[in-house]
């Protein structure tokens, strides 16, 4: 027999407005812990009607419940008999009805070790014992509306898959005009410009919400340890941000949204200010990032633009190259180009790689899911910069080892 209760409890709903659950539902929580005591702490703390909390004393019966029941949050402690906690984990996190249940895991450990292992195993969160109930409230709502978030973002990418299918179909079985076929086509994909716009306003209300207590948080903190993943968080949530920002760069660029405006831009100025964008980066991977761009280099172009594509190539050499090695930034004049460029000494990129960066709006579907080791969104954005500057993008893997991208353009 299972060593499982299941309980649900009803008091009223929390004041504080930023943790209010955005619907008022029942979400399914599972604690998974072997000492009962800390099941009782737990149920004093998330006494919230909105829950319905079930408990389990081991691992074992935690993945048996699973399979009976869906849940929306795991709750789950490290050190049990039997499977701890990490095996629980990865167990949850290899299976398709688990894989995207968030957990949350429950530790006395706050080592770094312990706290990188648990990441690994595939957690989203943890809180320390002994619990401070405002933090846990705090987490377990924050996880639960970011669940909600990203199963309406599926939810409404699923129904507007098969609108476009289903209108495809009737286009082509009418067989109406080719003009009143992209006329449709492309109302269609406005829709989902406009559609990607309000999900990135949507995930960022919560995202700045986390970032502004994390940033309260870190001025309090005076344990170096926790002020160390204090500002974890608040850079994980800068870069879902950031890729929030570029999903509606490349669909701007993709769709002609994006108005240019053509200046005369300082390269080696543009090199400096994405370095200084990147120094957290630039730090945390001991890289030397060493600039041979004369003061004098001006081009033709968009200053945002250009920006942005260095940044991005930057990123990707650092993100690669070796802890500890170096990165050039350099320039050199040809002709009536600026010649720029940016070598690390990181793995090179395979031809399926570049293929997949310089035409990757061209391949199929399937050919789009494939797992290389130097590919970024950012570089399909540079791609697309590049394009609409007309110019020159490059790709190469030196013979002693590393990479060199470079792009082209006009003396202004």
């Amino acid at each position: 027999m299972l060593n499982i209760l299941i309980l649900t409890f009803s008091v009223s709903m929390t004041t504080d407005y930023l943790y209010n659950l955005p619907e008022m539902k029942k979400y399914q929580i599972l604690i998974v812990d072997d000492i009962p005591d800390n099941i009782k702490v737990l149920q004093s703390i998330l006494s919230d009607d909105s829950y319905e909390i079930s408990y389990a004393l081991n691992g074992k019966d935690a993945i048996m419940l699973c399979v009976a029941k869906s849940f929306d949050l795991i709750l789950l402690d490290i050190m049990m008999p039997e499977m701890d906690g990490y095996e629980v984990c990865e167990y949850f996190k290899s299976k398709e009805k688990t894989k995207d249940i968030p957990v949350i895991f429950l530790t006395a450990r706050v080592d770094e070790e312990s706290i990188i292992k648990g990441f690994e195993a595939g957690a989203q969160d943890y809180v320390t014992k002994p619990f401070n109930p405002q933090e846990l409230v705090a987490r377990v709502n924050t996880h639960l509306d970011l669940k909600s978030k990203n199963q309406k973002l599926k939810m409404m990418n699923l129904e507007l898959e098969e609108r476009v299918a289903a209108r495809t179909m009737e286009l082509v079985e009418s067989n109406q005009s080719l003009e009143h076929a992209n006329h449709q086509l492309s109302t269609l994909e406005d829709a989902k410009n406009d559609f990607l716009s309000l999900m990135s306003t949507e995930l960022r209300e919560p995202l700045n919400g986390i970032v502004g207590f994390a940033e309260m948080l870190e001025f309090s903190i005076k344990n170096k340890t926790n002020l160390k993943y204090v500002r974890y968080i608040i850079q994980a949530c800068e870069k879902l941000t950031g890729v929030s920002d570029m999903a509606l760069l490349l669909s701007a660029l993709r769709f002609d949204r994006y108005e240019m405006k053509i200046l005369g831009i300082s390269v080696y100025e543009v090199v400096k200010d994405s370095i200084e964008k990147l120094k957290p980066l630039i730090a945390e991977r001991k890289i030397k990032v060493k600039v041979e761009i004369p003061k004098n280099y001006i081009i033709r172009g968009d200053e945002k633009l250009f920006g942005i594509s260095m940044e991005k190539v930057i990123e990707n050499a650092v993100t690669n190259a070796p802890s500890r090695s170096e990165v050039l930034v350099g320039a050199s004049l040809e002709g009536q180009s600026v010649k720029v460029f940016v070598q690390d000494l990181g793995v090179q990129f395979t031809p399926s790689e570049v293929n997949y960066t310089f035409h990757f709006f061209e391949l199929n579907k399937e050919d789009r899911r494939q797992d290389f080791k130097r590919f970024t969104a950012g570089l399909v954005v540079v791609k697309l910069v590049m394009d609409l500057h007309k110019a020159i993008v490059d790709v190469e893997n030196l013979s002693e080892g590393g990479v060199r991208v470079s792009f082209q353009l006009p003396v202004y």
